[in-house]
């Protein structure tokens, strides 16, 4: 990971919204049935661990389970996505979007020969 912060308060400030935020799609993408049936009864927040709260209206949640999972797994991608741009942005190393990541080979042969050890730097 890149150096995106200057202290673990301000890398905190930026980086909890896009957890919190991931929580909340995973937890939807596992309870969709349960949370339509809540919002049946009226129920607008959910609180979750770590007190972490769902407003169910903010959520499509009238959906088969099936479809539920396929959904949420598609907008969490999304999320992580924009996460990592983020974190690139922030670092100032952008130009990495431009630029094809390793093909799944490539990244499987870079973890099989142990240099996942070596600072994340090095591969820029």
């Amino acid at each position: 990971m890149p150096r995106t912060h200057v202290d673990d308060n301000t890398w905190r400030e930026w980086v909890d919204p896009y957890i919190v935020d991931s929580k909340r799609l995973i937890t939807v993408r596992r309870n969709n049935l349960r949370f339509k049936k809540l919002e049946e009864l009226d129920v607008d927040l959910v609180e979750r661990k770590d007190g972490i709260q769902i407003r169910l209206t903010k959520f499509e949640l009238d959906m088969h389970w099936r479809e539920a999972l396929t959904e949420y797994a598609s907008l969490h991608e999304t999320h992580c996505t924009e996460f990592a741009q983020a974190v690139l942005k922030r670092a100032e190393r952008d130009y990495l979007l431009d630029q094809p990541g390793p093909t799944k080979q490539e990244f499987i042969t870079y973890l099989e020969e142990g240099l996942v050890e070596r600072d994340f730097r090095e591969m820029f």
